[in-house]
């Protein structure tokens, strides 16, 4: 099993350092207990603010973006931090955080249920996210092991989604771009 118990870096160090100032999503890691659980409500609230001003075509170069700058930020990391999936390094939740808001129903509720059941599936680590994680960290395996969860995740919210449509008429929505 892996060992989580790390401490966090100060936010006066995250910010003397770029590549710390996105990997832990301007500090938002740093928050203790649990810095992946407040990575991923900030990005949530991040949504919250970003999606409006720009849509949802905003969103996913935002989200593919991130990812694509994780994968070379997070190695960058590892010399500050002494670690290559330090757990405040949050980037990986706010990449498959993003991913899930822009694929899940419209409205507050999908969104929370989205965030929620991304956090059990990022804790659980269902294959084949377990095998990224206890194997060989790269700033690749950091991220992908979170956009599994996702893809859990989407699976479950969409089809309770579904579900509700057929069964009980629901008018859900779907908004991808």
């Amino acid at each position: 099993m892996k060992d989580y118990s790390v401490t966090a870096p100060s936010i006066k160090e995250v910010y003397k350092n770029p590549w710390l100032i996105f990997t832990t999503f301007f500090g938002a890691g740093c928050l203790t207990p649990g810095p992946g659980t407040w990575g991923s409500f900030a990005a949530w609230l991040a949504f919250l603010i970003l999606e409006p001003l720009g849509g949802r075509g905003l969103m996913w170069i935002l989200t593919i973006l991130c990812f694509i700058v994780g994968v070379i930020a997070i190695p960058k990391c590892e010399a500050v931090l002494k670690k290559m999936d330090h757990g405040s390094i949050v980037i990986d939740e706010v990449v498959a955080v993003w991913f899930v808001l822009l694929l899940c129903p419209t409205g507050l509720f999908w969104q929370l249920a989205g965030v929620l059941v991304f956090r059990f599936f990022d804790i659980v680590k269902l294959p084949p996210a377990a095998g990224l994680d206890n194997g060989p960290q790269s700033g690749w395996t950091v991220l992908i092991d979170d956009v599994f969860a996702a893809l859990y995740t989407l699976l479950v919210v969409n089809g309770v989604a579904w579900l509700l449509v057929y069964f009980l008429n629901a008018e859900l929505m779907w908004k991808v771009f």
